[in-house]
């Protein structure tokens, strides 16, 4: 229970407990700060003390690239702008989170109960969006909220648990379907449509029904998708307008494609900000609101309407250079090129979505709440390869033991 309730503590001190509004931002940032510290008071004090031998970490490397380019850029950040160490130290603590990894191998907290919290965070999320939809323009939690699109879109924290255990229920249901799962299928999928973000919205239901026409444990795949597709069609009368809002949009933009804000400021911060060739290696830095760099970030967002946050990638590039990168390619590369077992399916879609939104929206390895689902998710995998190391191991001795048995059987 203990370990659990430190997990969760964890969880929510990266998701600043959702934001609500009546906690404050400097009461959040020391929630932050005392999640971050807790994960590294685990490390440390286990360094010291514990001499067991957990398993094999298959992202350790990975990891440990992203939290030296992290460490870098601080000073690109001191030689180009003018922005001092301590000040960088604190403005990228929500890296910091990456040591989330290791500590979830310190406390060794089962996965499944991993599992069951990444969908009831989930359900949270889903009922804390209703909540502010429904309150709105009254504001409960302190988050950008915008009326567009024929809907109110709520940018919540916590996005990537919604994702993951969409994917989580879809594979269970493709070992045992009942009404209930179907039920919080739609009930997370309304969320997906009501945030009206074309992109989102068109990769989740092309990764739906990718997963069900290749999954080996369905068996009548036209049936399936027969109901999905009747599942759709109250879904698509519930919220038409929303999806001719969206509709309409992409016929202007499509117009006027060149002067896209997005390509605009993925251009703006793949070039003119690097002011020098090698903060392409280093990275030029987390900004702070306290510094002149800081100020710098914030005109460009002013005039411009230039956001690290809206460009994926693009913006953890400019912040954090090629070594951040390549760790991130690495990581895509053992996910999705790694022999995982149907019931990890789930966490291969999670990636391959994040590879479809991958130049949008805030990116997923350079934000604090998505860096420990991310984290949560290599522990999976990590515990998932231990039990099957275990079980090679067993099967192995069995022959060997019967060959035993039947050679003192011949003797007798």
């Amino acid at each position: 229970m203990f370990k659990r309730l430190l997990i969760l503590f964890i969880i929510l001190s990266s998701l600043g407990f959702f934001n609500f509004s009546f906690l404050g931002k400097d009461l959040l940032k020391l929630i932050e700060i005392g999640g971050i510290g807790l994960i590294l008071a685990i490390v440390v004090l286990n360094g010291i003390y514990s001499q067991n031998e957990g398993f094999r970490l298959t992202f350790k490397w990975e990891v440990t690239f992203i939290v030296v380019s992290v460490f870098v850029s601080m000073f690109m950040a001191y030689s180009e702008h003018n922005q001092g160490l301590p000040t960088t130290l604190i403005a990228q603590r929500f890296m910091y989170f990456y040591f989330f990894y290791f500590a979830l191998h310190l406390i060794k907290l089962p996965d499944y109960d991993l599992e069951k919290i990444i969908l009831y965070l989930a359900v949270v999320y889903v009922i804390f969006y209703f909540i502010q939809f429904v309150a709105y323009p009254r504001l409960i939690f302190n988050v950008r909220v915008i009326e567009e699109r024929g809907t109110v879109r709520i940018f919540q924290v916590g996005l990537s648990y919604l994702i993951l255990a969409y994917f989580y229920i879809l594979n269970k249901s493709f070992e045992k379907f009942n009404i209930n799962r179907l039920a919080l299928l739609l009930f997370f999928f309304s969320v997906i449509i009501l945030m009206g973000t074309r992109q989102l919205l068109i990769s989740m239901f092309l990764l739906t029904m990718i997963n069900i026409l290749f999954s080996k444990k369905v068996k009548s795949k036209i049936m399936v998708a027969f109901v999905a597709t009747l599942a759709a069609i109250p879904v698509f009368l519930m919220f038409q307008d929303i999806f001719l809002s969206i509709l309409n949009l992409s016929k202007e933009q499509s117009v006027v494609f060149e002067e896209n804000i997005r390509i605009l400021s993925g251009t703006f911060f793949l070039t003119e900000f690097f002011t020098n060739p090698f903060a392409y290696i280093t990275g030029n830095g987390a900004d702070s609101s306290n510094s002149g760099y800081g100020v710098m970030i914030q005109m460009y967002k002013d005039v411009f309407g230039f956001y690290q946050s809206d460009v994926g990638i693009i913006g953890d590039f400019s912040k954090f250079g090629s070594i951040f990168l390549i760790a991130v390619i690495s990581i895509f590369y053992k996910v999705l090129n790694g022999k995982l077992g149907e019931e990890l399916n789930y966490i291969k879609y999670f990636y391959i979505f994040i590879l479809l939104t991958f130049f949008t929206g805030a990116g997923p390895f350079g934000d604090s709440n998505t860096i420990v689902t991310i984290s949560i998710t290599f522990y999976i995998i990590d515990v998932y390869r231990h039990n099957q190391i275990v079980n090679d191991d067993e099967n192995e001795d069995i022959p060997e033991n019967m060959e035993i048995e039947s050679e003192r059987s011949g003797i007798a």
